[in-house]
């Protein structure tokens, strides 16, 4: 969620809410001082907070763009595709068929996900709803964005 809303404010999106993460193990103070802390080392406004919808709104020259985020945490394969596809479900659900929306699923590029976004994510579907999918390169430090027309 840090580096997708840092790119999102790099390339001119005003970031207007961000959910903060909860439940079991997560720390919500530690998370949020987190966010703010690497927001403003990079210049960014800190935007509203709340516990529900997308993790991410951003809006820029009369667009929306609402995007899901999901991080590895430290689970087995099994997991990792069960938070994919709670990650996915919530993304598409975000989809009102408004000609000003995008929705984008964010997440770290790693091997378990790629396959399961080019396994479980069918490109026509993509186009149909708008869906960008944003990859966090760990090693590179660089967000690799796909939009829906991409191969990934």
């Amino acid at each position: 969620m840090i580096e997708t809303s840092i790119w999102l404010f790099s390339n001119g999106w005003t970031l207007d809410t961000v959910s903060l993460a909860r439940g079991q193990g997560i720390d919500g103070k530690e998370h949020k001082k987190k966010l703010y802390i690497r927001l403003l080392e990079s210049k960014v406004e800190f935007p509203n907070h709340n516990s529900n919808g997308p993790d991410i709104i951003a809006k820029k020259d009369g667009l929306i763009w609402k995007i899901e985020c999901k991080g590895l945490g430290e689970g087995v394969s099994q997991t990792l595709r069960n938070n994919f596809d709670r990650a996915l479900s919530s993304t598409v659900s975000y989809y009102d068929q408004r000609n000003n929306l995008q929705i984008g699923l964010a997440m770290p590029r790693d091997s378990t996900y790629l396959g399961l976004i080019r396994s479980r994510i069918p490109q026509a579907l993509r186009e149909a709803i708008n869906l960008w999918v944003i990859l966090w390169n760990v090693e590179k430090k660089v967000i690799e964005a796909y939009s829906p027309n991409q191969n990934i």
